[in-house]
């Protein structure tokens, strides 16, 4: 019984992990973070957080109703996030990922934000 429990654990953190991506994320932390100071980092990081946090909190809690009250079953849901990973690859293989969704006003207010973490 012990096995089971660790093992449910297992994949559950371990989904957890791959859908908050740490690792994929930090060199995105970090050049958006390269002006700041080492204080201003550490808020930023822990602002950004805490945000995931509660955001994968009211997920859990919170998530099967908000897809029940709107009529989104499960299955759509898989569906849709197939094909937006599907969107995604195609915008990778033809090297246009991000150049075009922003305007140069977009990008002077990327670079002025004073708070990146949220």
């Amino acid at each position: 019984m012990q096995t089971l429990e660790l093992a449910i654990f297992l994949q559950f953190f371990l989904g957890l992990v791959a859908a908050v991506n740490p690792v994929g994320i930090m060199p995105v932390f970090v050049s958006l973070s390269g002006h700041m100071t080492p204080e201003e980092k550490i808020k930023t990081a822990t602002t950004a957080n805490v945000a995931v946090a509660v955001i994968l909190i009211i997920s859990l809690l919170a998530g099967q109703l908000l897809l029940d009250m709107f009529s989104i079953s499960l299955d759509s849901f898989r569906v849709a996030g197939g094909l937006l990973l599907l969107s995604i690859a195609f915008s990778m293989m033809s090297g246009k990922l991000g150049e075009d969704k922003q305007n140069k006003q977009e990008k002077s207010e990327y670079v002025s934000r004073e708070q990146i973490g949220v």
